[in-house]
Parts: structure tokens; sequence; C-alpha cells
């Protein structure tokens, strides 16, 4: 079907304000139970940021070890030992990694890790935040040696070669005794252990080969190396620092709104004004409400995201209402419903509302799909954001400015007949 005979047929989508208003309240009532899932399950209704959390940094110095080839490695490897970091009973510390940056180059490359607050500021600072110093330090600057085996009829013969580290006989003797532990574990028997090649090498034999102890061996032969590299405490991000920051980005919404609402009542109407910003608080719930069904992480740039959708979905509404203007002055809308001139309106501009919104969409969705994580927590706030501002400005500002002014026509009309039976009343 063209769409120029498309747009020949009359939708009546204003008539259609019920369902238009149903959606919404129903994408809310979606998120208010997922909320309330999380809360119970998680603890956390909504996944707030650090920036509104509070939380704690930790640089991790890696100097020329640090490449854009290795970067992965050591990032998965920092997630991995913050977020599964234990206290002495083996409990879980729930610890979250925030955000992982690379940083500087050369002797000056590090690794920028945020993570939120998950205890008071004290046991963070005595206890908690020392650990994940201390496990970093033990997993990520570390000495791992080449490790190669031989496999004869009798038993397996295996060498250790720290190549340019060599061991003390304190260091060995701590080796030996890991690869026995290793091998009871793994049901094999190790002997005839020997430090050779000027304490470079460990050789020794097994009496099987074993899965389990193949797996398990780098890491007991590996050595802490705390000069290859140091973990170093960073800032506190404070909770009165997160809690001004909601406050102030509350303001700058809040603020924004009410200059929406002056300006599109000043050049137009107040019910325009009042039917866009009931639009706009459309866009940010349901924005909130995208966040908290999928549990997206929520911190300032969601704010910045947030803002930008205001200022592209209003765009959208004022087009809108620049033509309702212009059909209500029209001699041919004259005697027309509100209901009526919305609809010819919604119909004048929906080809430009879509296309521009398509447009802007694919933009979006392949930052999303091929941009770095950072860049995606700001990519997908603003396609569920796009989507509500499309929606806002096609279905309900039109929708509720119609039942605005129909109903305001509605009572003028019955002012009118009180005042004429009035009127009757008194001549009689």
């Amino acid at each position: 079907m063209k769409i120029s005979n498309l747009m020949n047929k009359d939708f009546k989508l204003v008539e259609r304000k019920k369902i238009w208003f149903l959606i919404p309240v129903c994408i809310i009532c979606v998120a208010i139970i997922a909320m309330i899932i999380y809360g119970v399950t998680m603890d956390a209704p909504l996944n707030l940021g650090m920036d509104f959390q509070g939380g704690y940094t930790v640089n991790v110095k890696l100097s020329t070890k640090l490449t854009n080839d290795t970067f992965g490695t050591y990032r998965n490897e920092i997630v991995d030992t913050i977020e599964s970091l234990t206290d002495s009973n083996g409990n879980s510390y729930n610890l979250k990694v925030a955000s992982v940056q690379s940083q500087g180059s050369g002797e000056d490359a590090s690794i920028l890790v945020k993570y939120k607050a998950v205890a008071s500021d004290a046991i963070m600072e005595d206890e908690i935040n020392p650990a994940i110093q201390d496990a970093l330090q033990e997993k990520i600057f570390k000495i791992v040696p080449t490790i190669s085996s031989a496999v004869t009829a009798q038993n397996v013969a295996y060498t250790v070669q720290y190549n340019n580290f060599p061991l003390i006989i304190t260091t060995y003797s701590e080796k030996v005794a890991a690869i026995e532990a290793l091998a009871s574990a793994s049901s094999v028997t190790v002997s005839d252990f020997d430090l050779i090649n000027d304490g470079k090498t460990i050789t020794f034999t097994a009496s099987a080969q074993s899965e389990s102890f193949d797996a398990g061996l780098p890491e007991k032969v590996s050595i802490s190396d705390k000069y290859s590299g140091q973990a170093v405490k960073g800032d506190i991000i404070s909770a009165t620092v997160s809690s001004e920051l909601l406050t102030n980005a509350l303001l700058a919404i809040a603020l924004s709104i009410v200059l929406m609402l002056v300006y599109i009542a000043f050049r137009f109407e107040v019910s325009s004004g009042v039917s866009a910003v009931i639009a706009l608080l459309h866009d940010i719930l349901i924005m909130f409400s995208f966040m908290a069904i999928f549990h997206i992480e929520i911190n300032s740039t969601f704010i910045a995201a947030l803002i930008t959708i205001l200022g592209y979905s209003i765009n959208n509404t004022i087009i809108v209402f620049d033509r309702i203007r212009e059909n209500a002055k029209s001699l041919f809308h004259k005697n027309s419903s509100a209901t009526f001139i919305a609809n010819c309106s919604i119909k004048e501009t929906l080809v430009r509302s879509i296309n521009t919104s398509i447009t802007t969409l694919i933009t979006i969705a392949m930052v999303a799909i091929i941009g770095v994580p950072s860049i995606r927590v700001f990519a997908l706030p603003i396609i569920a954001g796009l989507l509500a501002g499309t929606f806002s400005s096609i279905f309900i500002s039109p929708s509720v400015w119609a039942l605005w002014k129909d109903r305001k026509k509605k009572i003028s009309k019955s002012d009118e007949k009180a005042k004429k039976s009035e009127g009757k009343a008194a001549l009689a």
C-alpha cells in the first residue's frame, strides 16, 4: 500500500486515547512488579550506579605489561578477582565492579577500577578494601612459569621453568609442598623433586597423568611478584556526593520541564503546554521503567540520556502542536472539534515523525551494538526514550490536548445553556 493512500485514511487515533493511555500504564505496572521482585531477591529494586550509591576505586598499575592486546585479559582477571572475593568465613562480599578503564601508556599505564560500596565506610576501609588490594596483588601480579611434561612407560616427568627468576630455598620448599598437596587431592604420587639450572627450574615425576593435577598446577607453582606492579587505593565517592548529584539531576530535569511549559504556553496556549509536559513525564516514566525491568545500571550517563530525550521529544511534540495551531485557525476547521483537528494534525506530521525517529534509531542502535560498554550504557536508555518520545508526541500529547479542549468546549456550552435558561426564567 502506498503511503499517500495510507495517509488518506482516517485513523481516528485520538478516539482510541484509552488504549494509548493504557499502554504506558501497563509498562509502568510491569516495572513496579519487577522492582518488587528485584527488591526481594537482590535487595536492590533499582540498579543504582556508584554515582548515586557511592563507591570506591582502585588503581592497578601494570606499566608496560598493559597493552591493547593484554587489556582484555587483565580486565577479566580483575573483575573475577573482585567479584569472587570472600571473607574469612568463605561468605561472598557480593562486590560488583561498576567500570574498568585503561589509562596512561608505557611506564605509566594502569587500569582504574570502580566498584560499589557494599557495607559501611568503616567496614569498607578496614576490611574489604585492603582485602581487594591483597587479592589483586596476589592474582594479577605473579610470575607464571613455563610447564612441560613428558609421559614415559613408568611415570610422567614434569619440568617447571622460571626463566630469569631463580628460586630461593624457602620458595622452593613452599612450591614442593603445594605440588604434593595438589597431587594428593588428585590421587597421584609425586617424587624425585630437584632444583636445577641455578634455581630456575624444578623437576619432578608423577605416578600417573591426571587432568585435575595438570589444570591446578600452574596456579600452585606461580609466584606472587610485588615488584612487577601494584594495586593502589584510589578515591572514595561518598554518599553525600551521590545524594547531591541525584538532587542536582532531578532539579535540572524539573527546571527544564517548567521552562518548556512556560515556552509552549507562551508560544501556543496553556492546554498545549500542559499536554506537552504530560508527554514528557510519560517519557521519563517509561525510561525509568525500561531501566527497572531490565535492571540496567542507573548512573549519571542515564541522566544525560534522559535530558537528551526530553529535548528530542519536545521537538517532535512542538511540530505536532504547530500543525494543530495552523489547522485550528483554518477556516476549513472553524467548526471542527478538537478531536478532529488533532487527528488531521497527527496524520499530516506522522510520516515526518516516523522517518525522523527511524533514522535516529538506526544510528543509536549501531552505537549500542558495536560501541564500547560505556557508550552502550548511554545508548540503551536513548533507544527506549526514542520509542517513548515518538509514541507520546503522536498519541499522548495530541490526545490530552483534544480531551482538554473538547471538555472545555462542552463546559462552555453547558454554561451558555444554563445562562439561557436563567434568562428565560427571568422573563417569565
